[in-house]
């Protein structure tokens, strides 16, 4: 066996919550190395639906464009049929522009999850993360100096030993990390057992022009199991996945799904009894909602499916993985660098574990309605629960790495976007701004540090950053934001200023006035808020950054060299438009 190596974060899982995990990690300039016992990415599309909050991330990460160039133009509806060359039904919107518009400088793509992974993974590596596929986790230790892993190259290389100070497993909804730290789950548990069918078939004459994310087929009723719950996804390259029910109970297995079954199935739901159909693949899955007891376990930490298991309805899963590895991703960052104290780390739970609640309980009730069957309304949405885009934007943190307006709390987990609060605890508002005859969203300012946004007369707030993150040694960029037309008594002239609120709104969505300040942490989320000058502005700042990064009360332990200090008062000039 080699001697050991060190690296600071080892992630256990190759798919999109490993990836995403290295890629942010790497942005945040943290070594960090993935091992994936697969020796290939997975072939199967999955996941199709990258939310706008997630393309954020992904715009943040510089690869927007690589995967909008993937984007193939599906239309965000649901359509429900009998068959898909017979009778329409009925058709519903999945999101898209009536959901998203005005709320985010990007949009959701339609790209699957065989065609994000290798973007993710070039970028990660572009970063400087270490990927290894074809690598497993044998086994690992920890105690409070780090974590001692033992690796197996699956090609017959052998074993070897890495340490780590913190271990990320983004294994799966199976995860033997969480298995082998004792974890347990909790929840509805299995709602249905599905084979996913991948195919290529000519449907054009079926489709009569028309596009959808998803196809609702009423008519189709399977023999082997009598069952109704029959999902029609286009895919891109050509492909499509029909999803049909399993017999668990039976062992029914991919074995099953024989390829003149799965023509006949395919067939059927189209409702062209002649039609050419190419088998690619079945993939055999249970509908599952669990939720981990506990998202952390010393120096090893939960990621995506590994810590909470989601049906697909709402599009919901795959989203949340990426949302959970950049919380983390910034925080562990800070750790390991010592800006912060390890004490940050226990607000990842406090934080993404409750959001996980909100989407099991949105996903569950959707999920409820498709498996009542399409003829009884199943593409409905239920109709007492949050927005889409209340659930993808508005979800809020009300506890973790923030400190609270003064007064009562309001622990409602979600916020309607279109009127943001710029409470702590809430999504950083888009807001068009420009600089220099430049347009940009106030998102494009966010990461990897933190960032305080100030009013038009903040002067005193950016003199503050100035003295307090050098102290700190605090990555801290401030910026001042003034009307379109500022004013003699806005402190100063245009041209002084940092950026020009564009449509007026930065007060507002922000929730401050001329003289406030807002603190937005390194992943887009505000952290704490002034709303009017402060005597003493750079004792409030230093007070809340102290409190956020340092909760125990005690000095970092991390160690390592200070992160790059910035306090300017201009936006990057490589900021992408605002759309």
């Amino acid at each position: 066996m080699r001697e050991a190596e060190h690296v600071p974060v080892l992630i256990v899982g190759g798919s999109v919550s490993g990836l995403s995990t290295a890629a942010f990690l790497a942005r945040q300039g943290v070594a960090c190395r993935l091992v994936e016992r697969r020796g290939r990415p997975a072939w199967h599309p999955r996941m199709s639906d990258v939310g706008p909050r997630s393309m954020e991330l992904f715009r943040s990460l510089g690869i927007e464009e690589r995967l909008r160039a993937l984007d193939e133009g599906r239309e965000s509806v649901i359509i429900r049929v009998d068959r898909l060359a017979g009778r329409e039904i009925e058709r519903l919107s999945m999101g898209g522009p009536e959901e998203y518009g005005g709320l985010t400088p990007t949009g959701q793509v339609w790209c699957d999850q065989d065609q994000l992974e290798p973007v993710l993974r070039a970028r990660a590596e572009e970063l400087g993360a270490d990927i290894r596929f074809g690598v497993e986790l044998v086994g690992f230790t920890q105690d409070e100096a780090g974590v001692r892993a033992v690796l197996r190259d699956t090609a017959g290389g052998g074993e070897h030993t890495v340490t780590a100070s913190y271990l990320v497993a983004c294994d799966g909804a199976q995860s033997p990390v969480r298995e082998r730290l004792g974890i347990t789950c909790d929840g509805p548990g299995v709602l249905s057992h599905q084979a996913g069918i991948l195919f290529r078939a000519d449907l054009s004459s079926a489709l009569r022009g028309r596009s959808f994310v998803l196809c609702l087929v009423d008519d189709l009723v399977d023999s082997a199991t009598g069952d109704r719950l029959n999902i029609l996804l286009e895919r891109n390259l050509g492909r499509w996945t029909l999803s049909v029910p399993c017999d668990a109970a039976r062992g029914e297995g991919a074995a099953d799904f024989t390829r003149e079954r799965c023509v006949d199935l395919v067939r059927r739901a189209v409702g062209q009894d002649d039609l050419s159909v190419e088998v690619l693949g079945t993939d055999v899955w249970p509908m599952r909602a669990l939720l981990a007891e506990r998202y952390r376990s010393g120096r090893v930490f939960l990621v995506g499916d590994a810590a909470k298991v989601l049906p697909p309805t709402g599009g919901f899963g795959g989203n949340s993985c990426i949302e959970d590895a950049h919380n983390l991703a910034w925080k562990l960052a800070a750790a390991l660098d010592g800006t912060a104290s390890p004490g940050l780390l226990d607000s990842y739970e406090a934080e993404r574990r409750p959001v996980a609640q909100l989407l099991l309980r949105e996903s569950v009730a959707r999920a409820g309605l498709f498996l009542a069957g399409a003829a009884q309304g199943g593409s409905r949405q239920p109709g007492d629960g949050p927005s889409k885009a209340g659930v993808v934007l508005g979800y809020r943190y009300n506890s973790g790495a923030l400190i609270p307006d003064p007064g009562p709390a309001d622990p409602a987990p979600v916020e309607d976007p279109r009127r943001p609060s710029g409470r702590p605890g809430t999504r950083a508002p888009h807001v068009v701004v420009e600089r220099h005859g430049r347009t940009l969203s106030t998102i494009d300012l966010f990461g990897p540090g933190f960032v305080l946004l100030t009013g038009s007369r903040g002067t005193a707030w950016q003199r503050a950053a100035a003295e307090v993150a050098g102290d700190l040694r605090v990555d801290l960029t401030a910026y001042r934001v003034t009307p379109p037309r500022p004013s003699a008594s806005a402190g100063g002239a245009a041209g002084d200023a940092v950026l020009l609120d564009v449509e007026d709104r930065w007060t507002g969505a922000y929730g401050v006035g001329d003289g406030g300040a807002v603190l937005v942490r390194p992943d887009g989320f505000i952290a704490w808020r002034r709303p009017a000058e402060e005597d003493r502005p750079g004792d409030a700042l230093r007070d809340a950054l102290v409190r956020l990064l340092r909760p125990s009360g005690a000095p970092s332990t991390a160690g390592g060299p200070p992160r790059t200090l910035t306090v300017t008062a201009d936006a990057s000039a490589t900021a992408p438009a605002a759309s």
